[in-house]
């Protein structure tokens, strides 16, 4: 999670395209998912590979089961085949996802995700009592964050999800390449590429780009095919086009491991530089 700024990735709908049965795919998901909640990412954009056999729903199915509660998800997911699997995964254990507890343990000003239920004026939020709404809410009940105002009777109202300031988890999106590079919440622009500058002859300029903007997207490939073929004319419409493995001793690198080196190097170039001075102590290093 990069401090006040918003962070995403985006990859192709044909990510999953080098396996072929569902439970190597959803192991693969529950990777990139696992790195989007460690690093703190607010958006999971997918995009359309017009030339490859693409699978969005299940990609953004495997993703929002993973990132929604445990309480919360039989009554926002029927059984599904494609959902075979991934109650093997391992939780993620995000802030939003909060654990049953005493009604008498909350304090006012607690936020709990929860499902706004058929009278549209209470709301299930995972504990032994509903949570009454101040006034019924319109519109097809479903997933929101609320915020505790009183605790006898359990009350609250509906709030935006980026109210919390804890991480609250990710939002998975889809749209064609166009739409997803022209996205204005995200002004700096990061590509992936084994064709890209190595990472070491652009480290000081990406570290100042990083550290002025407001929200940062990193795009990925897919396994048979980089960015340069999926997106034409990419200098052009990003920042960067990097290779993260400049001297990568495989043949490919895997996706999920591209995220999560790249979400730790985004972590990294956000910190605060410190000039380190030698320790020293009575005329000796530590």
């Amino acid at each position: 999670m990069l401090a006040g700024k918003r962070l995403s990735i985006a990859f192709p709908d044909t990510v999953l395209e080098e396996h072929d049965s569902l439970r190597e795919k959803t192991v693969k998901l529950g990777q990139i998912a696992r790195a989007c909640s460690v690093f703190g990412v607010d958006n999971v954009l997918v995009f359309r590979d017009p030339r490859g056999r693409g699978e969005p729903g299940l990609i953004r199915r495997v993703l929002e089961y993973l990132e929604t509660p445990q309480y919360l998800r039989k009554r926002l997911f029927p059984i599904d085949e494609s959902l075979r699997y991934a109650g093997l995964l391992p939780p993620l254990r995000i802030p939003s996802h909060k654990p049953k507890v005493p009604v008498e343990s909350l304090r006012p000003g607690d936020f709990r995700e929860g499902v706004i239920l058929g009278d549209r004026a209470t709301v299930d939020v995972g504990l032994e009592r509903q949570l009454a709404l101040r006034q019924k809410v319109g519109g097809t009940p479903g997933r929101v964050t609320v915020k505790i105002t009183s605790v006898t009777p359990l009350e609250g109202v509906l709030v935006d999800r980026s109210q919390p300031r804890e991480y609250w988890g990710y939002v998975v999106e889809e749209g064609s390449v166009e739409q997803i590079l022209s996205d204005p919440r995200f002004r700096l622009k990061i590509a992936t590429s084994r064709l890209g500058v190595p990472l070491a002859m652009c480290l000081d300029n990406l570290r100042t780009q990083v550290k002025g903007t407001e929200g940062v997207m990193v795009v990925f490939g897919s396994p048979s095919r980089g960015l340069f073929d999926l997106i034409g004319d990419l200098p052009r419409r990003v920042g960067f086009v990097v290779n993260l493995y400049p001297e990568q001793h495989v043949a490919t690198v895997r996706t999920e491991e591209a995220v999560s080196s790249a979400l730790y190097l985004l972590q990294v170039l956000s910190i605060p530089q410190v000039k380190h001075e030698s320790l020293k102590a009575n005329g000796k290093s530590g």
